[in-house]
């Protein structure tokens, strides 16, 4: 009786374990599911702030790269490939962050550019008022 017993008992032992097992599993795969849908947020909010820095026209090509991964990620997410999906988000994030970066310095060089040619024209005007005189 007493063999029985701890049979009885390794069997329950063992079957709490594998109850456990299938929770953390199951658990993970929830974490896991929300950590990518973070990510594609953040990737979408990335891109928004690209496309909202003028980065649609200063940095074309490199928004495209971010939306592109960021659709893949989207794709991933739906098939249920959650750590593809978080993995394509984070570089969506990254090349949507290059893409704005890219835009502003444009954006800066542009106005620096037409500093420039506003101070050559003054430059000139100058000169020939010296020149007058």
């Amino acid at each position: 009786m007493n063999v029985r017993n701890r049979r009885i008992q390794q069997m329950f032992g063992f079957m709490a374990v594998l109850g456990l097992l299938f929770t953390a599993g199951c658990a993970s795969s929830k974490t896991t599911a929300n950590l990518s849908g973070e990510k594609i947020f953040e990737a979408e909010k990335a891109v928004s702030v690209a496309r909202d820095g003028n980065a649609s026209v200063n940095a074309k090509e490199e928004l495209g790269v971010a939306e592109e991964k960021l659709a893949k990620a989207k794709a991933s997410f739906g098939k249920e490939n959650y750590e593809e999906a978080a993995n394509l988000a984070e570089l969506a994030i990254v090349d949507a962050g290059y893409a704005g970066e890219k835009a502003a310095t444009q954006k800066k060089l542009n106005a620096l550019e037409e500093m420039k040619k506003s101070n050559e024209a003054l430059r000139q005007e100058i000169h020939q008022m010296y020149m007058k005189k």
